[in-house]
């Protein structure tokens, strides 16, 4: 099984290679930020992306959007994340991550968790919750979030820290139409203001 990793974190990608190589993975190759990642997995076609959030001023979510829209197969993505918050858990979901794991499980379930995800599983391991627990949340999250296509690309431009300003002008709408999206999106995870999508 060949896997890709992309964290930011130099540290965490050589913990990571080893876990994974004592387990006989093949890590083929590791990113440390967004335009790598996706070039990388272009090129090197892995088995699975682990991939984190948060890769600097970059969002994982949209790498994990570009991921899975590549042609010929792509691989799947398991979020690897110290972050489970509602609009993280549903922002890779939307963007079609195969499996979301919180950085606290041990080596172990990591593994455990790979393999699923590699032999087309999908894993939900979330911090305070037992698997069966984190899938209900993802379903429910998921299911009520119901966001539009345009909503779907709105909320993955605030993702990546845009301004309502800045995502009009890359859609090709207008300011007012944006400021409609963010509260339809808003409402429909719960949130009271932009500011609370980290």
């Amino acid at each position: 099984m060949r896997i890709l990793l992309v964290d930011d974190h130099p540290t965490i990608r050589f913990g990571l290679r080893h876990l994974l190589a004592s387990s006989g993975f093949e890590v083929v190759g590791e990113a440390e930020d967004a335009a790598g990642a996706i070039r990388l997995a272009g090129e090197l076609r892995p088995d699975l992306v682990l991939l984190d959030l948060r890769l600097g001023e970059h969002s994982g979510i949209e790498v994990c959007r570009e991921i899975k829209a590549l042609p010929e197969a792509p691989p799947r993505v398991l979020v690897f994340s110290a972050h489970s918050s509602v609009e993280d858990v549903a922002g890779a979901t939307l963007a079609g991550a195969d499996g979301y794991l919180h950085k606290g499980v041990g080596g172990e379930e990591l593994i455990d968790a790979v393999r699923r995800t590699v032999a087309g599983g999908r894993v939900w391991l979330l911090p305070s919750e037992n698997e069966e627990e984190a899938a209900a949340r993802i379903r429910e999250t998921s299911s009520e979030v119901r966001l539009t296509p345009k909503e779907k690309e709105v909320f993955a431009l605030i993702l990546t820290r845009r301004t309502n300003a800045e995502i009009a002008g890359e859609l090709y709408i207008s300011l007012y139409t944006v400021k409609n999206h963010v509260s339809s999106i808003l409402r429909k995870l719960g949130l009271k203001s932009r500011r609370e999508i980290s």
